[in-house]
């Protein structure tokens, strides 16, 4: 199994007037436009798969771009993407059964994800996850702890430059 780790994208800031608390907080519209780019290189890297995401609005608007992206059916909400639960997101990837799982969340629970995945340990290394950014890790067998290999890790900017190069955008 392959998992694409991918963080929100760019967010109204916190404590404007209007989103109650943080888990209400949108996506901006400049946000929105610099996913679908980041998206469109995304597509180009990765084939399609299940769709994972954080219960939070930004978190489910970014999972939303990259449904339309991507084509997919439908998206499923995954708990452990808002609560740092590593171990039960990579069961619940598992429990798929598919052989690409996106999953959307947020900092710092991705790139404690990415650690975990790669060395076995959450803090095990420091990855810079900007916002929109994605990783691919490779599972061979069942995702957990230290059994993951990194593929790329890629930042929106690198994202948004390979989908410039698609005429087709999304």
């Amino acid at each position: 199994m392959r998992l694409c780790l991918v963080r929100h994208g760019i967010a109204v800031e916190r404590g404007l007037p209007g989103f109650a608390d943080d888990a209400s907080r949108p996506l901006t519209p400049g946000g929105r436009e610099r996913m679908r780019e980041a998206a469109t290189g995304l597509r180009l890297l990765v084939p399609e798969g299940v769709l994972l995401t954080s219960p939070l609005v930004r978190a489910r608007q970014t999972a939303e771009i990259l449904q339309e992206a991507f084509a997919l059916p439908g998206i499923r909400v995954c708990e452990a993407l808002a609560s740092g639960d590593h171990e039960a997101l990579f069961a619940d990837a598992d429990a798929t059964g598919a052989e690409i799982v996106f999953a959307v969340g947020h900092e710092p629970y991705m790139s404690e994800a990415l650690a975990l995945a790669l060395t076995g340990d959450a803090a095990g290394m420091s990855a810079v996850f900007k916002k929109g950014a994605a990783a691919l890790v490779n599972f061979h067998g069942p995702a957990g702890p230290g059994r993951g290999e990194l593929e790329w890790l890629m930042q929106p900017a690198a994202l948004r430059a390979i989908g410039s190069q698609h005429p087709g955008g999304i």
